[in-house]
């Protein structure tokens, strides 16, 4: 049904119109239809909320206001507090049928104002700018007379020594000039959009590779749900081109996909996998990786925090900072794995224990095993700078180690049930039947989020921490085992065992 009212369209409404149309639509028509946001996306909204908090330190004369229900209200009461030339926080203003709030309206001059909108992100990226124009068409519209646009976000070169310091932590760039060029642009996209909102027929928005950029749409469950639940061709490796042109000739399927279509060597793998529904393996390209390895084997895997705003000293802003491990060590062929591991019991940089722990337990021979080790590697490298005392020996097991992603990554090996993805959440269920089904957290960013909550928040009680802390090291321990499964079915399926 149309609204019974006309509403306005938001800051936030229009650069969801700018991704999505039939998003936009949604949003006004069948909200109640929208998944809710899942904890990684709460993770995002709960880091920017904080980083406004502290970009709001930098003017301590300011007045926030406080945010009414009635957008008609909140402008009455922002027009009022004009008039008190102090830095705004949250000022809402409305001009035919849009509404915005500022994150800062700084005094400039007699009667001038500069905008400050603030962003967790360490750069300046492209919608930030539609954001501000949107912003200034606005506030101009309902009368204020905007003498600059800047964008506040993270300076990554920052690096905690004590508390923090906002003037360092923010660097603070104008667009004022960038923003100007937009507003035709922002003018135009307004009128469609309200038309959108105000029609009681759905957009017909067909399904394309703006879906997942520069985020996720919330909708891709909804949208995306004519693909058959399993063998679908948007499994296909790389650039989606081919398989958005398969879907055009009415092809979803793997197994329909023609002989003779052009397809990378990679993705000939996959679809003959697929049609098969047998593994595809490479046992000498297996082979040559397995080779490689020595004795003792050592399975390592971190979870990290990487909060925008630091924590520890001598950290940067979303610097992976590793507070948890697991270790298994199989000593020779045959043995029972040995394992170790530890997660940081409370707020103080738990660095310096786990590298202690490392260097003890790692030894000085034998292939250290991660899956993406890339990652292990450059969290190890970060914590060395601040802990340099370790630096020769890192420099020394950096050599050891081997990434468990590899042949999956060269499609060495493939399994039909990795649905094109060669994360271990899919490669550890495909080859082994086991993987993190039922699992209380079973994800890294999950992983993350949850100890950050439960070990720097504020309304946590004591039952609560040990039930997350337990669903960590359930975790993380399923992370390292996975890979001794992942590599013992490699090592069968090629006869090395």
């Amino acid at each position: 049904m149309r609204p019974k009212y006309l509403p306005y369209l938001s800051k936030s409404k229009f650069i969801e119109g700018m991704k999505c149309l039939k998003l936009l639509w949604y949003e006004y028509h069948r909200k109640d239809e929208i998944p809710k946001f899942d904890i990684l996306r709460r993770s995002v909204m709960d880091m920017g909320t904080k980083v406004g908090e502290l970009a709001r330190t930098l003017f301590p004369d300011g007045v926030k206001l406080e945010r009414m229900r009635v957008p008609a209200d909140h402008a009455a009461q922002s027009r009022e507090a004009l008039s008190l030339r102090k830095p705004l926080f949250e000022a809402g203003f409305i001009y035919k049928r849009v509404y915005a709030l500022a994150d800062i309206l700084v005094p400039a001059g007699a009667d001038e104002w500069d905008l400050v909108e603030v962003k967790s992100s360490t750069g300046v990226k492209e919608y930030h700018k539609w954001d501000l124009a949107f912003q200034k068409y606005t506030y101009e519209g309902a009368g204020l007379n905007i003498r600059k646009c800047y964008i506040m976000h993270i300076n990554n070169r920052y690096v905690k020594n004590g508390d923090i310091v906002p003037r360092d932590l923010f660097s603070k760039k104008e667009v004022t000039e960038e923003v100007d060029e937009l507003i035709p642009d922002v003018v135009k996209k307004i009128s469609g959009m309200v038309r959108i909102v105000d029609s009681n027929n759905m957009p017909d928005v067909k399904i394309g590779q703006y879906c997942r950029t520069p985020y996720p749409c919330v909708l891709e469950g909804i949208c995306w749900d004519f693909l058959p639940e399993k063998d679908h061709v948007f499994l296909l490796h790389g650039r989606k081109k081919i398989a958005f042109d398969l879907m055009e000739q009415g092809i979803l399927k793997m197994e329909d996909i023609p002989e003779g279509c052009k397809l990378t060597g990679i993705q000939d793998i996959q679809v003959k996998s697929h049609k098969n529904q047998e593994p595809h393996v490479d046992k000498a390209g297996v082979r040559k990786f397995i080779d490689k390895l020595k004795y003792p084997l050592h399975f390592l895997d971190f979870e990290t925090i990487a909060p925008a705003v630091p924590v520890y000293d001598l950290t940067r802003p979303f610097e992976n900072v590793p507070f948890q491990y697991s270790l298994y060590i199989v000593e020779k062929d045959g043995a029972r794995p040995r394992h170790h591991s530890y997660l940081a019991p409370e707020r103080n940089d738990p660095r310096p224990e786990i590298l202690k722990q490392l260097e003890r337990f790692l030894g000085d021979s034998g292939s250290i095993l991660a899956y993406n080790a890339s990652f292990e590697i450059q969290t190890l490298h970060a914590a060395i700078i601040a802990n340099s005392q370790y630096g020769g020996w890192f420099r020394k097991i950096k050599e050891r180690f081997v990434d468990l992603h590899e042949p999956f990554r060269q499609f060495s090996y493939y399994h039909p049930r990795q649905k094109g993805s060669g994360s271990i959440k899919d490669v550890l269920p495909a080859m082994t039947g086991s993987g993190y089904e039922g699992m209380e957290i079973a994800e890294g960013g999950i992983a993350s989020y949850e100890y950050y909550r439960v070990t720097f928040g504020d309304s946590v009680d004591e039952d609560e921490r040990r039930r997350v802390r337990l669903a960590l090291e359930k975790y993380c321990d399923l992370d390292t085992k996975g890979m001794i499964g992942i590599l013992y079915a490699l090592m069968k399926d090629c006869y090395c065992k």
